[in-house]
């Protein structure tokens, strides 16, 4: 379903091998939606899903019609988290998006009751917070444990643009050399032609330049 997203009358072919809910069932609604269909089965079942339900059903319809309505407010991930607290996915979106909000003091104290620190779940949204907070070393840290964890595109596009920005930030405060150190990581990382490392590189390239031993500004980098 994931590889057919793009051709979301494909998609709808598979529906009915569908019974529950979960990232299936998100795929039909977001096929639905793709096709300007607002009340067909999949959408209709999450929504009564999310109102109706035990709580497990309910927390996952929640979760997946916050997503396909655009999180334009916290009121589904903030029931989601609530129908299942102990469910560190769920609280983990909730906190990223009170940080998305500015509301970064309640992100803080929701975060405080994420505590599997063995989950991916808990270093992404440790990543988004505490960059939030100004914690830019520490938010770099989290995002490189998250990456290590889980390693795929969207995590390394993650973890290529905080230490990108931070080197950035680094050479701005006049940190040549720490730059430097995370300008090479990023540029290594996951491809060269991506984003991220094609950014690092030109950025070396300009430090390389201001360093040049012919301005006699010292060593290049």
């Amino acid at each position: 379903m994931r590889s057919l997203a793009s051709e979301p009358e494909s998609v709808l072919t598979y529906s009915h091998l569908v019974s529950g809910g979960g990232v299936c069932r998100y795929r039909l609604a977001r096929a639905e939606l793709d096709l300007n269909r607002y009340a067909e089965s999949s959408i209709q079942w999450l929504t009564e899903a999310s109102a109706n339900s035990d709580s497990a059903k309910a927390a996952d319809a929640c979760c997946w019609l916050w997503i396909l309505t655009g999180r334009s407010d916290l009121e589904l991930i903030e029931k989601a988290s609530a129908l299942a607290p102990d469910e560190e996915f769920y609280r983990g979106m909730l906190v990223e998006a009170l940080v998305d909000s500015e509301k970064i003091e309640r992100a803080a104290s929701e975060f405080e009751r994420m505590t599997d620190r063995s989950s991916f779940s808990y270093w992404s949204t440790a990543s988004e917070l505490h960059w939030a907070e100004g914690l830019h070393d520490l938010s770099v840290d989290d995002c490189r444990k998250a990456f290590n964890m889980r390693q795929i595109p969207s995590t390394a596009a993650d973890l290529g643009w905080r230490l990108y920005f931070r080197s950035r930030e680094l050479i701005e405060a006049g940190s040549m050399q720490k730059a430097e150190i995370l300008l090479r990581e990023c540029s290594g990382l996951w491809s060269a032609e991506s984003s991220w490392a094609l950014r690092a590189d030109s950025l070396i390239n300009s430090l390389n330049e201001f360093t040049s031993v012919n301005g006699d500004y010292g060593e290049p980098f």
